[in-house]
């Protein structure tokens, strides 16, 4: 029964990260971070509660800095709705793959019909309405202005067709926008007559203010009162919607005054309950830090870190997120609500002093707990409370990591097939530029990669070639790569990513190193001639210093360059400049043999061949795995063969799996064998042993 449940939690989750109304409001939160905390911290700056830095402040510049910090919050603030807004229908158009010009109109169209709802009077602009007091509505209106827009725009009654010669694709566009912004427009501004005509009020602000008022019973206890409007913000924030602005004017009515009768204030939330922001995410952080095990939630932790002590949670609430994450739901309502009991008991019981000082809600946690109360007893209870915390965020941590790490898994496995299918296609597109959910996977692994390379986590495994006459003459060096949620990674997603990311000669100078080494402790232990093959792409031939460092490796291990073959992957164009030949017949010349791999009889195979550089070719695996069975694979494969013979080069089956193929191949006249059936890829060490034992028995 846990297990299903925990499942079924696991379901709604990813729902939630494929909800294209839910991803556009946590990606335009996102894309708020940079305003809201810039508002942060310029109060930040201008509040530190020090007599001596507020004297230093208020004369600095004639007090001009002060003045301008803040300026910066006022009006970072006071873009807030508006710019949520802007942000909000740019991620729902990008979500829905459409254009530029349409996300700009519904933008526009969202920015009118916020004004034209917000209740300002005409002739007069209220800076309110644009600002932290109207998030609600401007959250609301952006997406019932998005779904509207694009629904009203796709229908065949409103789409305008250009037929004009030389029309303007962008006038084209925006004229194709106008009939559905003016009925979003009209229809929001008809909704606004109709709050105004029946429930007498000019915005939606109004209506939610008046029903929490209605909540929250003046003649009852603080404690119960408090938790309602507790849960009310939180509950907000978990949708998406700053509660801690929307209910603002709330939260000062009714907890704004520090006074003896009352235990609970707007200090005590901020000092006792807010710990690290809204939801009390210092809790999680503490807890990520001290207990994950993964590392790519301790970076974001650790990139919040110095945000959250201040008290500013967007980081981590909407990096990781918490905001639109079913998994902390709980947690984030439950611990605010627990720290509020732990506090309000300690205080009501006298164990800790009142609040006695108004402390501004940026002061970190401790110094926050002794300047309210005047007693370290203070900094103390938030010791308490934070340890309480990070007991129950902890469980929903460890289901978070599990989450995403299925999801981690299953992102890869797509990421891998849709570069499958284009290898297939033969038409490979950037997966780092991707701007879907695949694209987003291909960051992350790029970034892993770069980690796994420094840290020398990527590994070679070699399967060995067999000659007609059973005799091993050699192996390809593989490169693996296991990433510690997703496991091995398809070994041509490594090169792709390690492409995009600038990291193929890094990777190339590293496998260059391993091949010369493991050929160097073959030969000390195997007398024979023995070479490896490395596979490098035709952009390693772009590479300048690419025969500075196959020098350097065969220097440094004393091996001769015949032992070191070059495969280059039939799929990868060969660049024909008289660079590249010259670089190619020089590496010829010093005694390397360039391999064709994945050979066909495809255009590209054809014209590597007229190069005369390729002395081995190697089947493409899809004509030797159905050989068996295919008639016409076995055709090819004999012409392939046969044309070797002219043109004097080598012949290597890979997917060699069974006796009746192997025995197949060799009437068909292949040269060498390479797979399953004489041995999976090994590592180093392994292929020593193997050999020696290979030995032994052909010696018998």
């Amino acid at each position: 029964m846990k297990e299903q449940m925990k499942n079924r939690l696991f379901q709604i989750a990813d729902s939630f990260d494929n909800n294209i109304l839910l991803k556009s409001v946590r990606q335009g939160m996102i894309r708020m971070i940079p305003l809201l905390v810039s508002s942060a911290v310029a109060f930040l700056l201008s509040s530190i509660p020090f007599p001596g830095y507020q004297k230093f402040l208020d004369n600095l510049w004639n007090g001009r800095i002060k003045a301008f910090l803040g300026l910066i919050r006022s009006a970072s603030e006071g873009s807030l709705a508006i710019g949520l807004a802007l942000t909000t229908c740019f991620s729902y158009a990008m979500q829905r793959n459409k254009s530029r010009g349409d996300a700009v109109t519904v933008m526009l169209a969202a920015t009118v019909s916020l004004i034209g709802f917000s209740g300002i009077p005409q002739g007069s602009l209220s800076i309110e309405a644009l600002g932290s007091h109207n998030i609600f509505a401007a959250l609301v209106i952006a997406l019932g202005c998005c779904v509207l827009f694009f629904q009203i725009k796709d229908t065949r009654f409103f789409h305008v067709q250009w037929r004009g010669v030389g029309a303007d694709a962008c006038y084209a566009e925006a004229v194709s926008g106008v009939i559905p912004a003016l009925l979003v427009v009209a229809f929001f501004l008809m909704l606004h007559q109709v709050l105004v005509a029946v429930f007498h009020v000019d915005s939606l602000q109004e209506i939610l203010e008046t029903a929490v008022r209605k909540l929250i019973d003046p003649d009852a206890h603080d404690l119960p009162a408090a938790i309602a409007v507790l849960l009310l913000a939180h509950g907000m924030w978990l949708v998406g919607i700053h509660g801690s602005y929307v209910l603002g004017s709330v939260i000062y009515e009714n907890f704004g005054v520090i006074s003896e009768e009352a235990v609970y204030n707007k200090t005590f939330q901020d000092v006792f309950v807010c710990m690290g922001g809204t939801g009390s995410v210092l809790c999680l952080v503490a807890a990520i830090l001290l207990f994950s095990r993964k590392g790519n939630i301790k970076n974001i932790a650790k990139l919040s870190f110095p945000t959250v002590i201040f008290n500013i949670s967007e980081i981590i609430a909407f990096g990781l997120p918490v905001i639109l994450n079913p998994i902390f739901v709980i947690p984030y309502l439950l611990v605010p609500v627990v720290m509020c009991v732990i506090s309000y008991a300690a205080i009501y019981v006298g164990i800790v002093p009142h609040v006695v000082s108004e402390v501004e809600w940026t002061t970190p946690i401790f110094l926050s707990g002794y300047l309210a109360t005047g007693s370290v007893a203070g900094s103390i209870l938030q010791a308490v409370c934070l340890a309480a915390g990070v007991l129950i965020y902890l469980p929903f941590l460890r289901l978070f990591e599990e989450q995403r790490e299925r999801q981690m898994i299953k992102n890869v496995r797509d990421l891998t097939e849709e570069l499958q299918r284009q290898e297939e296609a033969n038409a490979i597109m950037p997966l780092t530029e991707r701007k879907d959910v695949l694209g987003g996977t291909a960051k992350v692994l790029a970034e892993d990669l770069k980690d796994a390379l420094r840290d020398r986590k990527l590994y070679f495994l070699y399967q060995p070639q067999m000659d007609t006459e059973g005799k091993c003459i050699g192996a390809e060096a593989l490169i693996r790569w296991v990433h510690p949620i997703a496991g091995l990674i398809y070994p041509p997603l490594i090169i792709q990513l390690a492409k995009e990311q600038k990291l193929l000669h890094d990777i190339e100078t590293y496998m260059f190193d391993e091949a010369a080494h493991t050929i160097s402790e073959m030969e000390k232990e195997i007398h024979t001639e023995f070479k490896i093959s490395v596979n490098i792409t035709n952009e390693s031939l772009l590479w300048k210093d690419l025969e500075d460092c196959i020098a350097d490796k065969i220097g440094k291990y004393h091996i001769t360059p015949r032992r070191l073959w070059l495969e280059i992957t039939e799929q990868d164009a060969l660049i024909s400049s008289r660079e590249v030949l010259d670089k190619m017949r020089r590496l010829k010349e010093q005694g390397h043999k360039f391999l064709i791999d994945d050979f066909g009889m495809g255009h590209t195979s054809l014209l590597y061949l007229q190069t005369n550089y390729f002395s081995v070719v190697k089947l493409d695996g899809s004509l030797t795995k159905d050989i068996v069975a295919n008639g016409r694979n076995r055709d090819i494969i004999a012409a392939i063969t046969e044309l070797g013979k002219s043109l004097h080069f080598e012949t290597i089956a890979e997917y060699v799996e069974t006796e009746e193929q192997k025995d197949l191949l060799l009437a068909l006249g292949c040269d060498a064998f390479q797979g399953y059936y004489y041995s999976r890829p090994i590592p180093a060490e392994e292929l020593i042993l193997w050999m020696k034992r290979h030995q032994k028995i052909r010696e018998l």
